[in-house]
């Protein structure tokens, strides 16, 4: 029989998609039983922002000032769990972390979900609330003063934008310029990608593919406001007012350096996006580092795309297979000094989940469930009206925030 009064220390760093759920589900465990259990939610930024909304964000004042939710509301009054809102500065051995603010926490366990910064602003680089407001506000009246808009990338979020854009300003010559064959991630049905240009078609959105727009080295990981012209690799000149990057994905992973001059290995991969390496049950991959998870954006597991529902089915594998760790007390035998501790079997992530579903504008939109895809279909349409471009399923990321109090920049 497992000691559950016992006093159980877990950090999960990052409040979004994966931490969300997995700082949830523990978090609960203290209400079964696990009497001495805490969960710390460490963020830097004092809200979350539904960065899944964000293309309604962009064109509707009123949704974006919704799609914040304060990080201060997270854990109910009465519980035993906290947030602090700071950045991870390194994670200095197996139990130890610190951050920017000069805090030291002790974790027995530690989940990374610390995703990796997107093109602002669809990924706000503000810390506060009306920060995060100002910088999307500012892109809005830029939008509101252009002529003509480009967006570079074709993936989910860029044909997303590309739609809203059109839909809300009609006047305006919007133009989305893709480096692949086909918009969308091409793990998904051809049809889906044929969908989406037909429909940013019926919105009057130039599409261009099998172009990659040279940026220049001042350029900057964000939009711009004010006209350019960019030349795209075939030489096609592509003249803007307001040019918006949804392209260009890093992830963090220099708080790792001292655990990776312990072992002498890096545990994250130079190239590309940086992604963190991890093993098939989201642990770091170590065996120096059993008690480490990292799930989400951060991580090298394969999947067909980074998306917020797969981060948060990620953060509930990562979140079972630390109960299970503590349900076997694994906390009480393991130390980074000793090399014959025993790990139990976890359980595996794996990517079986295969949809997709995409709004373009307010009214249009493409789809894939089952394998089946909804591309040109009017019920593509209908399905994608009524499951997500409404409020781009923010109503679910209410229920993480019971807590009403206010804070300060609210």
């Amino acid at each position: 029989m497992a000691d559950k009064s016992r006093n159980i220390s877990i950090v999960v760093v990052g409040g979004s998609y994966a931490g969300a759920v997995a700082a949830k589900k523990l978090a609960d465990l203290s209400k079964k039983g696990y009497s001495g259990l805490k969960v710390t939610l460490v963020d830097e930024k004092s809200h979350y922002f539904h960065a899944v909304g964000f293309p309604k964000a962009l064109v509707d004042a009123k949704y974006a000032e919704k799609a914040f939710l304060p990080f201060a509301s997270f854990f109910e009054n009465d519980s035993p769990h906290q947030f602090v809102n700071s950045r991870l500065k390194l994670i200095t051995d197996a139990h130890h972390l610190e951050l920017e603010n000069g805090q030291q926490l002790y974790y027995d366990y530690l989940l990374l979900a610390t995703g990796g910064k997107a093109p602002g602003p669809i990924n706000v680089s503000a810390t506060s609330k009306d920060g995060g407001l100002a910088e999307i506000d500012q892109l809005r009246v830029g939008l509101q003063d252009a002529n003509s808009i480009l967006v570079i990338g074709g993936g989910a979020v860029g044909v997303e934008v590309a739609g809203f854009v059109a839909a809300t300003f009609p006047q305006k010559k919007v133009t989305l310029v893709h480096s692949g064959k086909r918009l969308l991630p091409t793990n998904f049905r051809e049809g889906v990608s044929n969908g989406a240009v037909a429909k940013l078609g019926q919105l009057d959105v130039d599409v261009v593919l099998n172009e990659r727009v040279e940026l220049p080295d001042d350029f900057g990981h964000s939009a711009q406001i004010g006209h350019k012209v960019l030349r795209g690799t075939s030489g096609t000149e592509y003249p803007s007012d307001v040019q918006i990057l949804a392209v260009g994905f890093k992830v963090n992973s220099a708080f790792l350096e001292p655990l990776e001059a312990k072992i002498g290995s890096l545990l994250h991969i130079e190239d590309g996006p940086g992604f963190i390496r991890v093993r098939p049950t989201l642990q770091l991959d170590s065996d120096s580092f059993p008690n480490i998870f990292v799930a989400g954006d951060a991580n090298d597991l394969p999947m067909t795309a980074k998306y917020g529902f797969k981060a948060e089915m990620q953060g509930g594998t990562a979140a079972a297979n630390i109960k299970k760790l503590i349900d076997t007390e694994f906390d009480k035998s393991f130390s980074e000094s000793r090399d014959d501790v025993v790990v139990p079997a976890l359980g595996k992530w794996s990517d079986m989940v295969d949809a997709i579903m995409v709004p373009i504008g307010p009214d249009l939109g493409v789809a894939q469930m089952l394998k089946v895809a909804l591309g040109c279909s009017g019920i593509a349409n209908f399905l994608v009206r009524q499951i997500k471009s409404k409020d781009f399923m923010l109503w679910m990321r209410k229920g993480y925030y019971p807590n009403k109090q206010q804070t300060n920049d609210e």
